[in-house]
């Protein structure tokens, strides 16, 4: 909570009530839980919303009447849809109500002070306010500067132009100023007034008005208003460095996908700036901070938002961790380029000493980072990825979801013969579309959503092939004559190719015929836009809906990702030429080194399947056997050994009770007496009891275990142990390997 909304606001004097005039409402201020208080001592406070784009004045109504106020009489301005007005005793005019921010649950309330103190009273600040006597003068300042908070968090967030406040005639923004001090809006002609009483006073609130002037004019409008309504945000469009920062890169990535990167980007440097002013009460700003002797706080503001652990030495996020070291030195070479653009301090000592810190700290970023940070957060991500379990998609998967998406698309290009404006039927077209497009050419899902609907209707299909028709087979030439080819914009500018089969040409043509009977109010240039939409569509989510209607049995593999690391998987299977991978690589739009580290998979299949039969001949010594053979050609015969591990599990499970007597061993002994024990006393043959089942016990456990077997998802052994545990008299001949397997046996039938 920052220092100015902490100080109290002083109550002006009753002499100033004589100078009231018509433009003046005085200040309201929702009290808590109690009666009305209302300052009758001539104060103007004005909140500012953008909610219907007009001014309406504030009322004076207490909490204590808000519980008991009939909901119909409320105003709901989030909707726009008054339901009944309130009339002002004091002047006799009709008002409405007005809401305000809550900087905690992150919405807009009606009733703001019982609000916080219902649904947030462990928060720090409230706790304050609730310290504080009933109906004294500082727990009312407290909550004002609490609510002048938050609803200058909602309007610099949002990228407001015009303000609302509650008054009785429809006003201009103009008509209206922002106090500096405590960030409260009053009209142009009682400004003066408060400012007279105002003793919020800070001098980092006093430099947010005049930085917002010097704010890059495409970032404000583009990115601000996108924006999260936090004080993350607010920290970072009022620090000039961050701000300047975050133009930058704009200017660098101008397409539009890129503005929320420019704000996650932002805000992670806000983030550490916040981290920094909690442990260091004199940093103000980011300027502040980029200082050589301030780079172990750097360092430990760092590890605080990365969650880094220091009993077992791990980050929760160590992708931050590594990756906030580049944007700090690109906020560094921001700082010495505005320190440059500045004549007065240029070629002087103070310039040159600005610009030595920098250097430094540029210095210390790039040599110890990576001893500090990055080699334990590098190691955390690989130890992740390095056990992480890879799924990739089924083949009946695949088959299943191919299926669903033609019949998915053959109903809705009839459903849209029949009724041109049906909405539904056009978007589930679309979607279809998009989906049999994406699993064709495993394309990533950003890439081809923003594919431009004139760089499709330019593309055409190339039949001046002559030269290369010797080279071609017969199947190849009838494939170049149906599929169309483009070119679209891929990761780092690369040009990636997208093919459209002849089946998906049919559908766009389709599409493309309804087309403006669904962007007659809204200007959308993607090829797969959604009705109503001017952005694209959300390429993965699309995937993972049809997906999981498709009725597939595993549909979280078929996401674009695991898609992508089928088809490289395919191509170990099929032996292909480094010439074909490469060509394979540039459709996929990445490189042969990547094709092979990344996308190759699963690896765990191929080490297990191939280099097993390696170290399986060395350990039984028959090398020479297989001289001159691949891996692949080698065929061991694992049959005796498998039949010999089964039968001994069969004998397991069904005679899993005599496993339950210890076996006495004299501990002086030690391992010699195992040893012996096993020479003395050999493996014998024993005698399988079967156990049968009764009805009680099958009913039960395929009661209890309904859903792991509609699901077929084996049960785990506390779950085992939990039935065996609500019925023992039931069960007591049973054990937790034996339901798993009944339960496995059920849905495996």
């Amino acid at each position: 909570m920052d220092a100015s909304f902490d100080q109290q606001d002083s109550v002006p004097s009753e002499a100033d009530d004589s100078d009231l005039d018509k433009d003046y409402v005085p200040e309201t201020d929702i009290d808590d839980e109690e009666e009305d208080y209302t300052d009758e001592k001539g104060q103007t406070d004005f909140t500012y919303l953008d909610l219907d784009k007009v001014y309406v004045p504030e009322t004076d109504i207490s909490d204590e009447e808000e519980d008991y106020r009939d909901e119909k009489e409320q105003t709901d301005f989030n909707l726009g849809q008054p339901n009944s007005p309130k009339k002002n005793k004091r002047k006799g005019k009709i008002v409405k109500r007005g809401s305000n921010f809550c900087i905690f649950c992150e919405s807009n309330v009606l009733n703001f002070g019982r609000h916080i103190l219902r649904n947030h009273k462990y928060e720090h600040e409230v706790v304050k306010i609730n310290s504080l006597p009933k109906k004294s003068i500082q727990r009312k300042q407290m909550m004002t500067a609490l609510r002048k908070k938050g609803n200058f968090i909602f309007n610099e967030s949002e990228g407001t132009t015009e303000k609302v406040v509650r008054k009785s005639e429809i006003c201009t923004n103009t008509d209206y100023k922002m106090c500096p001090k405590c960030f409260g809006y009053y009209s142009k002609k009682q400004l003066w007034r408060h400012k007279k009483h105002c003793n919020s006073f800070n001098p980092e609130n006093a430099s947010l008005l005049n930085n917002k002037s010097k704010v890059d004019s495409h970032l404000r409008e583009k990115v601000f208003p996108h924006m999260r309504c936090d004080e993350v945000s607010i920290v970072a469009q009022k620090d000039s460095l961050i701000c300047g920062y975050g133009a930058r890169y704009l200017r660098i990535h101008r397409e539009k996908h890129h503005i929320h990167i420019v704000s996650r980007k932002m805000r992670e440097l806000a983030r550490i700036l916040i981290e920094a002013k909690k442990k260091n009460g004199e940093i103000v700003s980011m300027a502040n901070l980029l200082q050589p002797d301030h780079y172990d706080l750097i360092v430990e503001s760092t590890k605080v938002v990365a969650a880094y652990d220091e009993k077992t030495d791990e980050y929760k996020s160590p992708t931050f961790a590594m990756n906030i070291v580049k944007s700090l030195k690109d906020a560094c070479d921001v700082f010495i380029t505005q320190v440059l653009k500045k004549k007065k301090h240029f070629g002087t000592v103070q310039y040159a000493s600005m610009e030595a810190d920098i250097k430094t700290l540029l210095h210390l970023l790039t040599t110890n980072w990576q001893y500090d940070i990055s080699s334990v957060a590098a190691s955390n991500l690989n130890t992740k990825k390095w056990n992480k379990v890879t799924m990739i998609p089924l083949a009946t998967d695949l088959k299943i979801f191919k299926d669903y998406m033609t019949k998915k698309g053959r109903s809705s290009v009839e459903n849209l013969e029949r009724d041109p404006h049906d909405k539904k039927s056009y978007t589930d077209l679309v979607e279809v579309i998009y989906c049999k497009v994406l699993l064709l050419n495993r394309k990533r899902p950003g890439e081809l959503q923003r594919l431009q609907l004139h760089m499709y209707n330019k593309a055409e299909i190339q039949t001046n092939y002559e030269e290369f028709s010797d080279t071609v087979s017969p199947t190849e030439k009838i494939l170049m004559k149906k599929f169309k080819r483009l070119v679209i914009r891929g990761k780092r500018d690369r040009g990636v190719p997208v093919l459209f089969s002849d089946d998906v040409q049919k559908e766009i043509d389709v599409a493309l015929k309804y087309r403006d009977n669904f962007f007659q109010d809204v200007e959308n240039n993607y090829l797969f836009g959604l009705p109503g939409y001017s952005s694209p569509m959300i390429g993965y989510k699309i995937l993972a809906k049809h997906a999981n209607k498709s009725g597939a049995k595993n549909p979280s593999a078929i996401t674009a990702t695991k898609l992508r690391k089928h088809l490289a998987t395919i191509t170990q299977v099929l032996n292909m030429s480094d010439s074909d991978i490469e060509q394979l690589a540039t459709f996929m739009g990445h490189t042969e080194r990547v094709h092979r580290n990344e996308y190759r998979l699963p690896d765990d299949v191929f080490q297990t399947a191939r280099i097993c039969k390696l170290l399986s001949i060395m350990e039984k010594g028959q090398g020479a056997q297989y001289k001159g053979k691949t891996l692949a050609e080698i065929e061991l015969n694992m049959e005796e050994d498998l039949l010999e591990e089964a039968e001994k599990e069969a004998v397991d499970d069904e005679n899993f009770e005599e496993d339950l007597y210890p076996v006495e061993v004299d501990g002086d002994d030690g391992p010699s007496t195992s040893a012996s024990s096993e020479r003395v006393h050999p493996k014998k043959k024993t005698k399988v009891t079967r156990v049968p089942w009764t009805e009680e016990q099958k009913s039960k456990t395929m009661s209890f275990f309904r859903k792991h077997i509609q699901n077929k998802k084996p049960p785990k052994r506390n779950e085992c142990e939990t039935l065996i545990k609500t019925y023992p008299q039931v069960f007591h001949n049973k054990d937790w390997l034996k339901l798993k397997v009944f339960v496995q046996n059920k849905y495996s039938k």
